[in-house]
């Protein structure tokens, strides 16, 4: 019986190499502690030490948030360069299956973001047209100024208040439409898994719109990419389990 036991023990220790040899996760992170590491900004606008007039990678401490690292991106009260955007470098995407994004948020009041102010975050492959991949927008309430921002997750143009779709921001309170902000620290906002079909590049471009009015801003910092992929490596046979 000892014999048997032995033998089922390496089959399933074979079983769990196999299935994690065969498969491998690449991660790009772009945390903006090194200026231009991974991404290039359209222009920048305002000083590192300031979260007013700016659109910048920033090192200054935000009221009532405890988890900002050094720096991160600041997008407030734009004077001069109208609708920025941050294009991120291309990824090798070669061998990968699927791809997951994820970054994140925080913005400054739970009620000033209009129905005109967004970001839409778009990803292409190969060089092709750019698709949907996050946008952020303010919520659905029949009006358009002054609401909290939240993901826009079926692309609309108007945002979805709920505990996963909501973005955090550093004053705290319920907009008009009866969708409450409670946190005010950076919280990870993700995508679903995305498939690759033999891709080889990956694109992405944060775009920002109409962020040019005093407390209409976001912050910005973590943006993490995962791939993974399918190893060609060989599965070997399993062994016989002999008689006793």
């Amino acid at each position: 019986m000892s014999q048997l036991r032995n033998h089922i023990k390496l089959t399933f220790l074979l079983l769990f190499t196999i299935i994690f040899n065969n498969f491998s996760q690449t991660t790009t992170i772009i945390d903006f502690e090194t200026a231009d590491d991974g991404y290039t900004p359209s222009g920048t606008e305002g000083p590192a030490s300031t979260w007013r007039k700016v659109f910048n990678r920033i090192n200054n401490d935000l009221p009532s948030c405890t988890n900002e690292s050094v720096y991160y991106w600041a997008s407030e009260d734009m004077d001069i360069l109208g609708n920025p955007s941050i294009q991120l470098d291309q990824i090798d995407v070669s061998g990968a299956t699927n791809f997951t994004f994820a970054l994140d948020l925080l913005t400054i009041h739970f009620n000033d973001w209009d129905d005109s102010d967004n970001l839409k975050i778009t990803y292409s492959l190969d060089g092709g047209s750019y698709q949907n991949l996050m946008w952020i927008q303010n919520v659905d309430d029949g009006t358009i100024y002054n609401e909290p921002a939240e993901l826009d997750t079926d692309f609309d143009e108007d945002g979805e208040c709920g505990s996963t779709t909501t973005l955090p921001a550093l004053t705290h309170g319920t907009g008009g439409s009866g969708c409450t902000v409670s946190s005010s620290n950076f919280e990870t906002f993700s995508t679903n898994t995305i498939s690759l079909a033999s891709n080889t590049t990956l694109d992405i471009k944060l775009q920002f719109k109409n962020l040019a009015s005093k407390d209409e801003g976001i912050f910005i910092d973590n943006i993490t990419i995962s791939t993974s992929s399918a190893s060609s490596a060989t599965t070997p046979s399993a062994p016989t389990i002999s008689s006793i």
